[in-house]
């Protein structure tokens, strides 16, 4: 890999501009993902010449991730000892998820309001989609895009910013908590009705199935720790 600042090319009014990402910036979204994705275990210890060998880059920008991923809780830098993957505890979930049954439902009330014709149609297509079978991250990453449809569509940008950082937590749990619980939930049924209610305009009844969708999910998470 090029110790050059790397690039990705991004469509910009018909026009092909190139944003530069920094090796640092690599490092942090290819470490990132390996905790969220469960691969690197709570408090699994990170060498930092030995991610800079898997990497292809050197430990400077190693650390430079390292010390991003930390001020988000993923990473947990001990005085004059190691750095390890954030250890998981229940007190955090239930933290998370006594925020998120405020947030969330208000997100889809927002949402059965505001939402335009596009985002309707994005909603109830991502409803009727399926995860691979027996895939856990695909169950995971399509949960994911279906709330995140629901929270764009709410127009507060606020809003789907704090929901986004608490999601990277929540996806964290429900990988860890083992793939039975991804796989078997979250239930189909519970997000078309939420998903309904959003199209048909009524934000109470959005809010409502939101609120008991994600008691259900946080119970399931619960069962499977």
């Amino acid at each position: 890999m090029s110790e050059s600042a790397l690039g990705r090319a991004t469509a910009l009014g018909g026009a092909v501009t190139i944003q530069p990402v920094t090796k640092a910036d690599l490092a942090y979204r290819q470490i990132r993902q390996k905790i969220q994705e469960g691969e690197l275990a709570p408090e699994t210890s990170l060498d930092q010449e030995a991610l800079a060998k898997w990497l292809g880059l050197s430990t400077t920008p190693v650390r430079e991730a390292l010390r991003r991923l930390e001020s988000e809780r993923l990473v947990v830098s001990r005085a004059h000892r190691d750095t390890i993957v954030a250890p998981v505890s229940r007190e955090r979930l239930e933290e998370v998820y006594a925020v998120r049954l405020s947030l969330d439902p208000l997100a889809a009330a927002a949402a059965a309001e505001h939402a335009d014709g596009t985002a309707r149609a994005q909603m109830l297509a991502l409803s009727k989609e399926r995860p691979v079978k027996g895939d856990p991250l695909s169950a995971v990453t399509l949960n994911r895009r279906l709330h995140r449809a629901i929270y764009a569509a709410s127009g507060n940008d606020t809003l789907i910013e704090i929901l986004d950082s608490l999601w990277d937590i929540s996806d964290r749990y429900r990988l860890i908590a083992g793939r039975d619980v991804v796989v078997r939930g979250p239930r189909h049924d519970e997000h078309a009705a939420i998903v309904a209610a959003v199209i048909e305009g009524a934000p109470d009844r959005a809010a409502d199935l939101m609120r008991a969708h994600l008691t259900a999910g946080l119970q399931r998470i619960r069962e499977g720790g």
